[in-house]
């Protein structure tokens, strides 16, 4: 019993004592720095604010590719409603925008693409959801790989979402690809 109680108490204490990069019930606006694309995203939710805070780490592409023009897709939902989005033309996530709706108890979401110079995403695939209603996500973009999409799904029940995520490769122009 005293190794749970400890257990509980590790989980409860990092996750309610971590520093985060948003603020509950605000709009947000965060980009990597020139040259790196998203590696992990971090989210707890609170059920008092009925939201989520968030952290995110950026490193370096695979192989080194440099990103070159980049833009904002747009919000790309409404509250209540589905996320799912991919950069188009071989992009990858390299920020992310939110806006928060006290009503809705929702987010609406805006993708930062950036495009590999000389790079071809491939053999890409959707995580499944990474995390549950009201619980903490914790997910890594798996090493040789981009984070190009996000999908999401809102509960009016919970007043949350999960989320899952289309990860691909990303090797040079005119090698052998597979997948």
């Amino acid at each position: 019993m005293l190794r749970i109680f400890c257990l509980f108490l590790v989980l409860w204490s990092s996750a309610h004592c971590q520093q985060w990069m948003t603020q509950y019930d605000q709009h947000f606006q965060f980009f990597c720095p020139p040259g790196q694309t998203i590696k992990a995203l971090d989210s707890i939710h609170d059920n008092h604010h009925e939201d989520r805070v968030w952290n995110f780490t950026c490193i370096v592409p695979p192989h080194g590719a440099t990103l070159s023009k980049c833009e904002w897709s747009g919000y790309i939902n409404d509250f209540d409603q589905p996320v799912d989005y991919n950069c188009p033309n071989d992009g990858i996530i390299c920020g992310i925008e939110s806006v928060h709706d006290n009503h809705h108890e929702d987010r609406k979401w805006s993708y930062y693409c950036c495009f590999p110079e000389g790079f071809v995403t491939h053999a890409c695939e959707d995580t499944p959801y990474e995390n549950t209603y009201d619980h903490v996500l914790n997910y890594r973009v798996p090493d040789d790989f981009v984070l190009r999409g996000v999908q999401s799904v809102h509960d009016n029940r919970h007043e949350d979402r999960i989320f899952k995520f289309d990860i691909c490769r990303l090797d040079a122009v005119g090698e052998t690809v597979v997948g």
